[in-house]
């Protein structure tokens, strides 16, 4: 007869122990596996963070351009980007601040000396305004704006770049030649192709990065969005900025824009075909 042989328990313990555990080459897989899981979760929700916070800052840009509607109903006219006569430097934040549901500040504030005066105005300048700030911004000061008006550009014409003209867009400063706003029938090119108030994020006060110096206007001069914060359209939103035309409407300006019709749509009257925009 013969005798059926039974594996002496010990030994499928040591079997059992050996087939269900890892290797070390197993075990760096799954880490592996796990950290690209991590990585790409993450990586979701920070897109999912920022395209929230691309939609806040274009709801509060086109709150900016409402208002400035709003102030061109009551009065014809926009107002002045920076109004620097009797050397006030007064800005277009400032005149808006009734539009804009600022009741208690508008009712405060004082246009008719400069927007620093320490009497009048210094301390008011220091209020926080969300609607002045970018949700993608990093830094905060108190009065700090991250949106500028947009004066004209040097590169719209030949005459704005050996210096005339450059007083071309929609929130111009007032000269000794022009002591009058620009009225939206002034702008020859279309409201829907001129821009009117444009991303400027995270000036310094001393780059006109407070929402009450009239200095917060911007010259577009210098070629592409998204290079010089100090004085150009600038975001931290990836590859563009965010844009408020002079008809209310909002629209996303990328990096690769050319020059030639990011110049065009500065200016009022410049004449430019910019279909191109839309395309």
């Amino acid at each position: 007869m013969f005798q059926l042989l039974r594996p002496r328990s010990d030994d499928m313990i040591v079997r059992f122990r050996r087939s269900a555990g890892f290797t070390l080459v197993e075990l760096l897989v799954v880490i592996s596996i796990i950290g690209v899981l991590l990585s790409l979760g993450l990586s979701g929700v920070q897109s999912a963070r920022e395209a929230s916070r691309r939609v806040q800052c274009s709801n509060r840009l086109h709150q900016q351009i409402l208002a400035l509607h709003q102030f061109h109903s009551m009065f014809d006219r926009l107002p002045f980007g920076n109004d620097k006569r009797q050397s006030r430097n007064q800005s277009w934040c400032s005149a808006i601040l009734g539009p804009l549901e600022q009741t208690s500040l508008a009712q405060s504030w004082n246009r008719n000396v400069a927007w620093n005066d320490p009497q009048k105005n210094a301390s008011l300048a220091k209020a926080v305004l969300p609607v002045f700030r970018c949700p993608s911004s990093i830094l905060n000061v108190d009065g700090d704006t991250d949106y500028a008006g947009v004066m004209g550009s040097a590169l719209a014409s030949s005459r704005s770049i050996i210096g005339f003209d450059i007083n071309n867009g929609v929130l111009i400063r007032s000269t000794d030649r022009r002591q009058h706003p620009v009225s939206l029938t002034e702008v020859v090119d279309g409201t829907s192709y001129t821009l009117c108030v444009v991303e400027v994020v995270d000036r310094l006060p001393e780059s006109h990065g407070m929402w009450a110096d009239g200095g917060n206007i911007i010259s577009h001069d210098n070629g592409a969005i998204n290079v010089d914060n100090s004085g150009e359209i600038f975001s931290f939103h990836p590859g563009g900025a965010q844009a408020g035309f002079a008809d209310g409407s909002i629209r996303y300006l990328t990096e690769s824009m050319d020059e030639p019709l990011l110049g065009a749509i500065c200016s009022r009257n410049g004449y430019e075909s910019v279909e191109r925009l839309f395309e």
